[in-house]
Parts: structure tokens; sequence; C-alpha cells
């Protein structure tokens, strides 16, 4: 009977040092895993930072541009422009141009004259063809003229 316990002993002494050594291995896999995720989370981290140093680098370059190309036009704006020439015909004609009342031309929208159409028998398809529309959208525009 002793021997029967001592083989059990060996047999549970083993397990167990198996089931310490796969928690060792499991443990230390995890431990490997939260490496390589720092590592990663690290090199992200530089890309980023490089790309927006980039970014800031690149904007800075572009006020400069921006900044020397409005610069220029103040400049350019502050010399004078010679006055332009107008011959004396010119001017009157401008001078009467100017005192003439401007003739009215009067459209009516293209609502309208799909109503007036239709208030003088024009089917639907006709209005549309003559207005060069949809034919939904005549409809549509007539039913929001009615309302």
């Amino acid at each position: 009977m002793v021997i029967f316990l001592l083989i059990l002993s060996i047999i549970f002494n083993i397990a167990a040092f198996l089931s310490i050594y796969l928690l060792f291995l499991r443990q230390n896999r995890l431990i490997n895993k939260e490496v390589e995720h720092e590592k990663t989370l690290n090199e992200i981290e530089q890309t980023f930072t490089g790309y927006l140093l980039e970014m800031k680098e690149e904007n800075e370059q572009f006020l400069k541009q921006f900044e020397k190309i409005s610069n220029a036009e103040q400049e350019t704006d502050k010399t004078p422009s010679p006055e332009p020439v107008v011959s004396l015909k010119t001017a009157r004609n401008l001078a009467t141009a100017a005192y003439k009342k401007p003739e009215k031309k009067k459209t009516a929208s293209t609502r309208d004259q799909a109503k007036q159409m239709v208030d003088e028998g024009y089917t639907i398809e006709e209005v549309a063809k003559e207005l060069k529309k949809g034919k939904t959208e005549v409809e549509l525009m007539l039913k929001f003229n009615q309302s």
C-alpha cells in the first residue's frame, strides 16, 4: 500500500510541476504580448509625431508664401495706376447711357408660364414639352402653385 501511495504522490507531483510549467509559459506569452503591444504603440506614436511635425513645417512654409503674396499685392495696390484716358465722345455716351431709364423686360417665371398654359387648356405633357421640363416637374410646380 505504501508503494501505491508513493507512486500516486510522484504522479501528482509530476502533474503539479507540468501545471506550473504551463502556467509559467502562458504568463510569459502574456508578458511578451504586452511588450510587443507597447512597442507598437510607441512606433505609432512616433509616426504620428513625425507626420504632425511635417504638416506643421509645411503649414509654416505655406503661411510664409501666403504672406509674401499678400505683401506683394498690397504693394501693387499702393502704387497709383494711371487714369484711363476717355475721349469726350465716349464720356458723353456714358453720361447719356447713365441717365436713360432702363427698359424693364418682364418675363414670366416658369411657374407662371405653366399655370397660364394649363389655364388656356394645354395638357401637362404639352406644357412640359413647351417649357422643356419634365412632366413630373410641371405637375409639382402646379401643385406648389395651388397651395
